[in-house]
Parts: structure tokens; C-alpha cells; sequence
């Protein structure tokens, strides 16, 4: 009736026949008509960016968006599997952009937006059957009925309509902010994509600009300065030099005035030393504080916007980001610094930018017209010492900001854009960000409430192409704005039925204003990419224009998952929208997970070949065992870890070949003894069946514990130590019953591993739906699958379940201590010793079962210790107990082990010959004094235990008949 199993499983092979078999099913649907009248648990599947090949980290997602739904789903809730597709932004343009050879938005306007935009669509579905495949093939279930776009015309009419809700309730804005710019992809980005591009080691010049003080002014006791005197800044940013408007000193600091070589300069006096190292200076006043410096004018080393004074420019102020952390403690603002604004919006001072959306400058800088910013820092710096403008010069090295998607640095600019006003929803969201179960814990008031408490605002819109196009018309006269919140309402506006809202198709749309005049022309812009992604609790369902209860019944969504970095970012952005349009945080618990590493700790590298192709590892591992790695793993707990081949054949050796192995034994000998397998649970007299039907229930408490509070490493982790129970102790101490064919032992052994493959389904689904088949469940419980079964409800274990577990686990540490002395010893376990010793170390009388014991351990008395001298006896410890152990070798003592040993080796030649375990044989043996005294006395004994008929005295040891 069983299959009798090989002795090593292909679990790879088993698991893309499995794969098959669940497409033959059409599992989801199966499981969704199956469970479509209970109650509903809802998840977020964070669209994914199909623009490259899958990798480890898709892996580690994959597989926390798979385990939380399997187990709600056999927890008896109905949970809609689906998955989205981040189509849009600069990622995909990025991506056609190198193919096409592109090196600057130009490229793309010349080419046409019109084709570009169709190669993005297009690349969207590049890798989407690879990624779909890899995700199959390691376990992720999805609803391929229940896909969303980004791109798709419901999906982004939906993110119009709670554009113009922001507009309504004043949270959407127009206004000049100096930004974070990526020169390469010609685009803002938002501070959350700032911090995903991380930073890197740039080097870039340095220098030290004269300013020329003006009007001959008085300082401290009436010193005046005379037109040789300059202030001193510092910058890395020489390109910025033409546009200085003003220059910043801290209130508090105290400054000084040198003389050297006729002229005299004023800096912070903390910054002496270190910008007059290699100079000769005097001082003239060693104490000024800077607001005493305040509204002193000073003449910039370029002229091109001396027109500026009219407004204010030109003169010293006092600003808070003035410091002596490097430089001169003096500091230059101009138009391409965010804290440089801040003050010019304080003093009303209108800025401009004079680099266009390549970073090039422009005419209003004619001598650098054309110049990228950082080519013409070498010619600036050239021009400074031809003005006598520059003091000092050199390169460094610093850290930079870099674009997330094209790794070049990130310059700040002032860039006219429309923004959200998020400091105006921070409060709230504060509060909110309170309510979530953030895993780990300490994200809720570290990286997702720090990061919440120091927001300011949101740039939206992208001078991009392939993206959702801000929904913004201005009449082309009065300035009037119109944000348009839906297809509808533009039709109504325009007469005009939108077949596809993206850029070219929707920037021709317009309307005449009738009454005031002027023709209402969209802006050309794009909104960030992320907004795309915060939208889905609501784009994904066309809300508000259709599933309106579907929308009420999946907000907030319970669980969500994705790496560390989302906190910034995905997790951020929906609890911006979330808070914005439905006063509500739109998810409840979130798992973070962390990243994966080299060996050596390094960040896994396909350069540096530092860790096992994805397709070797399932083809050779399988996906449980790589799934099972990750569950266990810090990773799953926002944390790195290492991963490398050796950690998957720890996993498969640990857990996997014993689960088969407890598996195969059972088949065997079910088979040898016409066992007909039932799902009645047994209730069985013996203390081993007993105690492994309790650890059963134990293990399933825990893991239901772990995961209804998403503790999944938690969860994971208690699966093998049952594995090895099961194996190492419960099988192997059973094993002369179930041979025998005791029919409590194998029903035992049978329900056991039939409750266990359901428990491991979320985590291992693979071997565990096999083991289902295996087991004949499938015929049993007329489910087809493992997956379609239901959980057990939390087992109540009563003071005498608890008294016998603990029983067995002092056991089980009394025989550990004592195999621990004969390993140190270098005594066989099949070798019987005459006594062991027990100690407690506390008070507490700790019970333990001395009939196993003895068997474990292969001793024929446990005693009390004052019978003998500690002396005389090998010992071990833990933190309860010391056990002695007599390692004297009797003869009598030895005769039994030889007797042990002989049976091993005739069991050995049964099984090279494969020959039946009911099977009896003859054996020849070497015809021996030593080996005719063992037969005289232990020959009726190793009969039994070794199914042998008869012994027949020859030359060598093997089987005759």
C-alpha cells in the first residue's frame, strides 16, 4: 500500500511535480472556492519592479508573502492572493534608456516620447514570465486572476481622483523648493528616494573664496576695515560661486581679523589654525562675535547678479547651519542649498537657477554656458586666481547623496515643482504609526518614528516621461488651476474621452475658459514613482469608482512584509496617503526583513561570484531548504545574515533526511505489518507514544503561537528540534515495537507524521504536500492537497502533560551527559557498562525515567551515588544535574558487546544485499573459538533480533540461505 521510499529524496525533482500537480488543480482557485464563506484576512503584496532577472531578495519576500497567507488560509480564513506590477518611473526608463544608448533626456525627445513610452510599457513584461516562474517554482502561490498595474488607465485615474482630494483639503501645493536633483535621469526625488540611494566616497574639489568687505565698516573698538579686508568661505562646491547672494556667520561664534601679506581676513577664530597652517598671520581682534558682523556687505567674486543688493543680497546674516565643523565657519549660500533657501525665504529673496535639466549652465552664466556643472568647477577655480578671489584650493574626499536608480551623485536645485504638505498630516501620522505592530519593535519609534517626526515635505512631480501624469491643467491667462480628479470630469472639461492617460496622449488635451479667457494647458510633469505604490490599498480597486465595500473590508490590511528599506519608503509613502485621504495608518502589522550576505559578510555580488546561483541552489536543494534557511534566519527579523552552500546542507542533513528517514521507517514496516492507515488519534498506554503525541501538540502550540504574533523566526525554529525528537528518540526508542508490529507504536508513528506535514505546509509546502500523498491523506481526508486541510486548534495541555514532558526532556539531558562520557572515553554505545550515577544540583526533585535511561545509555543499574567513591567514576555536568558514569569493562560485559557488535554487522549484510526485513537467512561465520563462545551464549538472542535461521561455522562472515 506505501511507497517504500529511497533512502536519499530528490526534493528538487519532488517539488517541480508537485508544481505541476497544483496547476493540473488549479490549486488557488480550488482554495479560494473552498474557502470563499469564511472570514477574509487581507495582505498587501507590494508591486514588484519587472525590470531585471530575480534574485535572493525577491526569494526572501516571495517567501514572507507566501507562509502568513498558507497559514491563514489553514486557520479557515479566506485570503485573495494578489500581486502587483511597479510599471512606471525612472527604474523602467532607466532600463530603456540603456538600451536604446541614451545619455541625457535630450536623447529621449529627440527619439520621440511617444516610442520611448511604448518601449517602457513593453519592458514591463520583459521579465514578468521569469519572474512569475521563479515565484512558482519557490512556492509563492498567487491569484493570476488578481494582478494590478501601475500603469493600467483604472489604476492611475483612481491616483488622479485622491490627487485632487489632497488639492481640496490644501495639501497639494505648487511652490519653489531647492530639491534633490538627479543630473543623470533630469528628475527631482523625493527625501524617502534620497535615503535609498545611500551614499558614497566622492572626490571633488575644494575651495577658499575671498569676499571683499565694503563700505569701510567698524568693528570692536573702532577698528575699521579697510578695502583690503575679506571674508573667508569655504565650499565644495565651487560651481555654486557665480550664484552667491549671501554669507552666513553663527550668532554665537567667535570670529577673528588677521592680517597676512597686506590684506585681512575675517574667520571663525576655532578655524585659525587650520586655514593659516602653512601662512603667517597677525591678529588684529581675536573676539567678534558673529552677530556683530551682521548686515556687513561685502562685494561676491562674479557680478552677474549684482542686481540682486536691490533685494538684499550681498550683505552677512546670521543662519543656524553656520558652524566650525569644517571650513572657515563662514559660510556662502546660494540658490543650491535646502537650508540656503530657507534663509533666503525668511529675507524674501526671489531665486533663480542658472544650470538647466541636464546640470549644464545655462546663458545666464555666459562664460560657462554649456558646461556641465562639474566640468566647469576646473575653470571657475581658474577664473577665482585670476580675480585674486582665491585663497586656497584642493580636493577631498567626502560623502555623497546618490540617485537610487542611476548611481551618480545627487546636487540640490531649485526646482519650481508641486509638493504634499506632509508636516501638515505629521501629528497624525505620529499617532498612528503608534497603532502598528512593527517587527522588529524598535522600528516603531526609531526608523519609522524618527523619520516620521523630521519629514517636511514631499516632492511629487518628475520632469520625466513614462510615468502618472500629474492631473494638473493651468489656464494659459489668469493662471488658474485645475486639478482633475477624474477621466469623466476631464471628458466634461474638454469634450475629450481618454483612451490612454500617459504622456504625449494627455498632454494635448485642453479646453477653452469661456468666460475669462485663456486656454487651460496641462503641465508637463510626472509624479514620483512612489506614489504609485502608496496607492495601492485604494488604486488597485478603481476606488472610488467601483468596489467601494470591497475598499471598506481590505483597509487597513493586517499584514504586510518587504525589506528594511521600505520603512523610508513603500511603508512611508502608504502612511502618508493613508493618513491623508482616510485619516487612518492603511496596514496593521508589518515584518521587515533584512539582507542577505556573503561567506565573508560582504553584500552578495554577481562581480565577485561570492554566493550559489539561485538556479543551482534549486535545482540541487530544492526550494524548502532554501526557504527553511531564510525562515530560521535572523533575515526575517530585519536583520543580515550569512548565506553560503554549507548553511543548506546543515538545513536538508538536520531536518529534512530525518523527517524522511522517520518516513521511510514507518513505510517499511507499515508495510511488513498490513497497517491500514485512519485518522482517528490514538490514545495509546505507552509512555514514549504518550510523550511524543504531547510534543506534537507542544510544537503545534508553539508554532501557532509564534505566527498569530508574526514572530516568524520564532515559529520557524521549533520545527526541527521536533524533527530530531522524533527521530533520534521517539523512532529509534520504538524501534522493537514497530518492528514487532505493536499496533499502538505504528498508529502513533502514523499520526504523528500525518499532523506534522500540515504543520510545516506554510513553511515547507513542498515536502509537505508530498508527505501528504506519501501518507495516503489524500485518500483519507478527501483533500487533494495538504494546503487545503485545516491547522489543529490550540491543544490544552494539562499538569500532567507538563509533568511528562519535562520528565523526558531531564531524561533525555541525563542520557545526553552520559553518551557525552563514553564518547570522551572512546566506549561504543553497543558496548553495556555496569552502572550510572545521578546528582541533583537543586533542591527540586527532578523525575526522569530510568527504564529509557538505561536502555539509552546501555547500563544495567542506576544507583545512588553514596554506594560508591566519585573517584573511581568519569563524570558530566549541566545546570541541573552530574552523572557518573563506571567505565570498567567486565568480561561478561564485553561478551554482550561483541553480541551487539555481531548483530550490527549481519543487519549491515541484509541490507547491501536488500534483502526483506521478514526474511530469514543463514549466515556463515568465521569458524573462531572466540566467536563459538559469543553464538553459545547470546546465538538464540541475535536469532531474534537479527532474523537468522541458522549459523554455519566457515571462513568469512556473510549470507548462505
Amino acid at each position: 500500500m506505501f511507497t517504500q521510499l529511497s533512502s536519499i529524496p530528490d526534493l528538487a525533482d519532488q517539488e517541480k511535480k508537485l508544481i505541476d500537480y497544483w496547476n493540473s488543480l488549479n490549486i488557488v482557485e480550488l482554495l479560494k472556492s473552498e474557502r470563499k464563506d469564511m472570514p477574509e484576512k487581507v495582505y498587501y503584496d507590494g508591486p514588484i519592479t519587472a525590470n531585471n532577472m530575480p534574485h535572493y531578495g525577491h526569494v526572501i519576500t516571495w517567501t514572507m508573502k507566501d507562509i502568513v497567507p498558507r497559514y491563514w488560509s489553514m486557520k479557515g480564513y479566506f485570503v485573495s492572493r494578489n500581486m502587483g506590477w511597479d510599471c512606471q518611473g525612472i527604474p523602467v526608463e532607466y532600463e530603456v534608456e540603456k538600451e536604446l544608448g541614451f545619455k541625457e533626456k535630450k536623447d529621449i525627445e529627440k527619439y520621440g516620447v511617444e516610442k520611448f513610452n511604448q518601449l517602457c510599457k513593453q519592458s514591463v513584461f520583459k521579465y514578468r514570465d521569469s519572474i512569475f516562474n521563479y515565484e512558482t517554482r519557490v512556492g509563492r502561490w498567487f491569484d493570476d486572476k488578481d494582478v494590478y498595474y501601475t500603469m493600467d488607465k483604472n489604476f492611475i485615474e483612481s491616483m488622479w481622483w485622491s490627487l485632487s482630494e489632497l488639492y481640496k483639503k490644501g495639501l497639494l501645493y505648487e511652490g519653489y523648493k531647492v530639491v534633490a536633483y538627479s543630473t543623470r535621469a533630469g528628475s527631482t526625488l523625493s527625501t524617502h528616494e534620497v535615503n535609498d540611494g545611500g551614499y558614497k566616497d566622492i572626490e571633488d574639489p575644494y575651495v577658499t573664496v575671498k569676499f571683499q568687505v565694503l563700505d569701510n565698516p567698524k568693528l570692536g573698538d573702532n577698528t575699521v576695515l579697510t578695502e583690503n579686508t575679506y571674508f573667508l568661505a569655504w565650499t565644495t562646491t565651487p560651481w555654486t560661486i557665480p550664484g552667491n547672494l549671501l554669507l552666513a556667520v553663527g550668532k554665537n561664534i567667535d570670529y577673528v581679523l588677521v592680517e597676512s601679506k597686506k590684506n585681512q581676513y575675517i574667520l571663525a577664530k576655532e578655524m585659525l589654525e587650520d586655514v593659516f597652517k602653512d601662512r603667517d598671520y597677525n591678529v588684529i581682534l581675536d573676539t567678534i562675535k558673529g552677530r556683530d558682523l551682521e548686515n556687513l556687505k561685502y562685494k561676491p567674486p562674479f557680478n552677474y547678479f549684482e542686481h540682486k543688493r536691490e533685494e538684499g543680497c550681498f550683505v552677512v546674516v546670521v543662519a543656524s547651519h553656520a558652524n566650525t565643523d569644517e571650513g572657515t565657519g563662514i559660510v556662502h549660500l546660494a540658490p543650491y542649498g535646502a537650508e540656503d533657501f530657507e534663509v533666503f525665504q525668511i529675507r524674501n529673496i526671489e531665486i533663480f537657477d542658472y544650470l538647466d535639466d541636464s546640470a549644464n549652465f545655462t546663458e545666464m552664466i555666459p562664460e560657462y554656458a554649456g558646461q556641465f556643472y562639474k566640468q566647469a568647477n576646473e575653470k571657475l577655480i581658474s577664473d577665482l586666481q585670476k580675480k585674486e578671489k582665491l585663497f586656497d584650493s584642493g580636493k577631498l574626499v567626502h560623502r555623497m547623496p546618490m540617485c537610487w536608480r542611476t548611481d551618480t551623485p545627487l546636487i540640490y536645485k531649485p526646482i519650481k515643482s508641486w509638493y504634499i504638505a506632509v508636516t501638515k498630516i505629521k501629528e497624525k501620522m505620529l499617532e498612528e504609526n503608534q497603532k502598528v505592530n512593527w517587527l522588529p519593535e524598535h522600528l516603531k519609534d526609531g526608523n519609522s518614528g524618527i523619520w516620521i517626526s523630521n519629514v517636511r515635505y514631499w516632492a511629487l512631480s518628475r520632469k520625466r516621461y513614462w510615468g502618472t501624469p500629474l492631473p494638473v491643467w493651468i489656464n494659459d491667462k489668469t493662471g488658474e488651476k485645475v486639478v482633475i480628479g477624474s477621466f469623466a470630469e476631464l471628458k466634461e472639461k474638454s469634450g475629450v474621452e481618454i483612451e490612454d492617460p500617459h504622456k504625449p496622449y494627455v498632454d494635448g488635451i485642453t479646453w477653452e475658459d469661456t468666460v475669462n479667457g485663456g486656454v487651460y494647458r496641462r503641465i508637463p510633469d510626472v509624479i514620483d514613482v512612489w506614489y504609485d505604490s502608496g496607492s495601492v490599498p485604494f488604486a488597485k480597486l478603481h476606488y472610488p469608482f467601483e468596489n467601494e465595500e470591497r475598499f471598506k473590508q481590505t483597509i487597513p490590511a493586517e499584514y504586510i512584509s518587504e525589506g528594511l528599506d521600505q520603512v523610508r519608503l513603500w511603508f512611508y509613502v502608504m502612511h502618508v496617503l493613508g493618513v491623508a485621504l482616510f485619516d487612518m495608518v492603511p496596514y496593521q502589522n508589518v515584518v521587515t526583513t533584512g539582507i542577505m550576505l556573503s561567506k565573508d559578510g560582504e553584500k552578495l555580488s554577481k562581480r565577485k561570484k561570492n554566493f550559489p546561483p539561485m538556479d543551482y541552489v534549486l535545482d540541487t536543494y530544492g526550494a524548502d531548504v532554501l526557504r527553511l534557511f531564510i525562515l530560521t534566519s535572523p533575515i526575517v527579523q530585519g536583520e543580515s545574515a550569512r548565506f553560503y552552500e554549507e548553511a543548506l546542507v546543515d538545513i536538508k542533513r538536520e531536518f529534512f533526511l530525518p523527517l524522511w528517514n522517520s518516513m521511510k521507517y514507518f513505510f517499511t514496516y507499515a508495510e511488513a505489518n498490513n497497517f491500514s492507515p485512519t485518522l482517528n488519534k490514538p490514545e495509546p498506554a505507552h509512555l514514549l507514544d504518550k510523550w511524543i503525541l504531547l510534543r506534537l501538540s507542544e510544537t503545534q502550540n508553539k508554532f501557532n503561537e509564534n505566527m498569530d504574533r508574526y514572530y516568524i523566526m520564532d515559529a520557524s525554529r521549533v520545527l526541527s528540534p521536533f524533527v530530531t525528537d522524533l527521530s533520534t528518540w521517539y523512532v529509534r526508542r520504538s524501534r522493537d515495537r514497530i518492528k514487532g508490529g505493536d499496533e499502538e507504536s505504528i498508529l502513533t508513528l502514523y499520526y504523528v507524521l500525518s499532523e506534522f506535514c500540515k504543520l510545516i505546509a506554510p513553511m515547507t509546502p513542498f515536502m509537505a504536500d508530498t508527505m501528504f500523498e506519501l501518507l495516503k491523506l489524500r485518500e483519507l481526508t478527501g483533500k487533494q492537497s495538504v494546503h487545503l486541510c485545516l491547522l489543529p486548534e490550540q491543544a490544552v495541555l494539562n499538569t500532567n502533560d507538563d509533568s511528562l514532558l519535562m520528565n523526558m526532556k531531564n531524561t533525555r539531558n541525563i542520557v545526553s551527559l552520559a553518551l557525552s562520557i563514553r564518547m570522551s572515553e572512546g566506549i561504543k554505545v553497543r558496548q553495556p557498562l555496569s552502572n550510572l550515577y545521578i546528582e541533583m544540583k537543586n533542591e527540586e526533585n527532578k523525575k526522569y525515567y530510568e527504564d529509557l535511561i538505561k536502555e539509552e545509555v546501555n547500563v544495567k543499574e542506576i544507583k545512588e551515588l553514596a554506594d560508591v567513591e566519585k573517584s573511581q567514576l568519569k563524570a558530566a555536568e549541566n545546570s541541573d544535574f552530574v552523572v557518573y558514569l563506571d567505565t570498567t569493562i567486565t568480561k561478561e560485559l564485553e561478551l554482550e558487546g561483541r553480541s551487539r557488535e555481531f548483530i550490527r554487522s549481519v543487519q549491515d549484510l541484509r541490507k547491501s544485499k536488500g534483502i526483506n526485513i521478514s526474511e530469514l537467512v543463514d549466515i556463515e561465520y568465521v569458524n573462531s573459538e572466540e566467536l563459538k563462545e559469543l553464538l553459545t551464549v547470546y546465538g538464540d538472542h541475535i536469532k531474534k533480533k537479527a532474523g537468522v535461521k541458522e549459523f554455519i561455522a566457515g571462513s568469512e562472515l556473510k549470507i548462505t540461505g
